[in-house]
């Protein structure tokens, strides 16, 4: 077996390139003749918009590329991705791609490798140029159909995004469902900015073909119903809600109250605050129940409830609540104590997120239906518990 002495340098010149950082900036430069016709076969158009680092680039042209060395010279790539050295990513998996040598299977993997290294730099164009044609000329790569289903992602185009989804097989077809159920969303959410409602209810219920119980798409078209009062639609979208997402019940509360008022059923309403009343519930959902019980009951009806209530699930908001109302029948000589601890609440529970992400954690006060800090969907929940709800 062939010994590979002169990866002993390389690696030695890799811990030197590691060591220190260089600012990338877009520059035009030249490649060697071989690399640069190879390039522009897979990169029609392409111009070197990513420093070159030319000292990397000539030790790189001193060794040949054997098939049984590519599994080195992808662990040097990716040494260098890991570090944010993209441009010498770049040039490692370049110059895998210039030399020839490469099998089928390998050169696909030299493409994705390259791509991933365009797309830490930004070049957002050259990743597409790279795996629209790897996509389409090897259906069944699927590593190439992830990094492009996230590329359109970033780039929001939900169409295209759809169009992949629909054709992957890397994915159980719950899971892929869901996934394009979401992008539907996405395209409704941009045509109700637009006030095309029309339009936003026809992608949402697409939404609803591709995954029946979709959340987001059902509390989409509740609060649209809302708009157009069309108070028993929503209340309708609102229970499949209930149904199938009860860790929801906080985000739909408000609505539901509202539409239940509209409709102006005093009946159908106290037959929701019976069944709130016979489980345990959020604090949204105690807050807005203890106002419509003082209205249909009265004030000691609705007290009674909301002290039951959150005995039973005590929460920093609640705590909250029951001290204002205290400090509303405390003697005088109290209640500049009573006053500084709801005060201390009102801050505690004001800088206390809603929202966190049961994948990495992420916090945050408005609902996500994407992850800003994995990037996975529907991982955000509300907090439950006696710091949320």
């Amino acid at each position: 077996m062939e010994s590979y002495w002169w990866l002993v340098p390389l690696a030695g010149f890799a811990g030197w390139c590691i060591g220190y950082d260089k600012i990338r900036h877009a520059i035009t430069g030249k490649m060697s003749s071989s690399k640069k016709t190879d390039l522009a076969t897979l990169l029609p158009g392409h111009d070197d918009r990513v420093e070159r680092d030319s000292e990397l680039d000539a030790l790189l042209r001193q060794y040949p590329v054997a098939e049984d060395s590519f599994d080195i010279y992808r662990t040097l790539g990716d040494a260098f991705r890991r570090r944010g050295e993209y441009s010498r990513a770049i040039g490692v998996h370049e110059h895998l791609l210039s030399s020839g040598s490469l099998g089928q299977a390998q050169r696909q993997q030299a493409i994705l490798e390259l791509s991933r290294d365009y797309a830490g730099a930004g070049l957002l164009d050259r990743v597409e140029a790279l795996l629209v044609p790897l996509v389409n000329e090897h259906p069944q790569q699927q590593d190439a159909k992830a990094h492009l289903l996230r590329l359109y992602e970033k780039q929001q185009d939900w169409q295209r995004a759809i169009d992949l989804a629909e054709t992957s097989d890397s994915l159980p077809e719950e899971e892929r469902d869901a996934l394009v159920a979401q992008y539907c969303c996405e395209i409704a959410a941009l045509r109700e900015v637009e006030d095309n409602l029309e339009e936003s209810e026809r992608w949402l219920k697409k939404a609803l073909k591709h995954e029946a119980s979709c959340s987001r798409a059902l509390l989409m078209l509740g609060r649209q119903s809302i708009e157009l009062k069309n108070y028993q639609e929503a209340l309708r979208y609102f229970n499949e809600i209930e149904m199938h997402h009860p860790e929801l019940a906080p985000e739909i509360a408000e609505s539901v109250f509202f539409a239940l008022q509209e409709c102006g059923d005093s009946s159908s309403m106290q037959k929701h605050i019976d069944y709130v009343r016979a489980r345990q519930n959020s604090y949204s959902v105690i807050k807005l129940a203890r106002e419509a019980i003082s209205r249909l009951e009265g004030e000691k009806s609705a007290s009674d409830f909301f002290i039951e209530q959150i005995a039973r699930r005590p929460s920093l908001k609640g705590l909250r609540d029951w001290a204002e109302r205290e400090l509303e029948t405390t003697k005088p000589r109290d209640k500049d104590k009573v006053a500084a601890m709801v005060e201390m609440l009102r801050h505690v529970v004001e800088e206390k997120p809603v929202y966190r992400c049961n994948r990495c954690g992420y916090r945050c006060k408005q609902i996500q239906w994407r992850c800003p800090g994995c990037e996975n969907w529907n991982s955000v929940k509300v907090i439950i518990g006696a710091e949320g709800e």
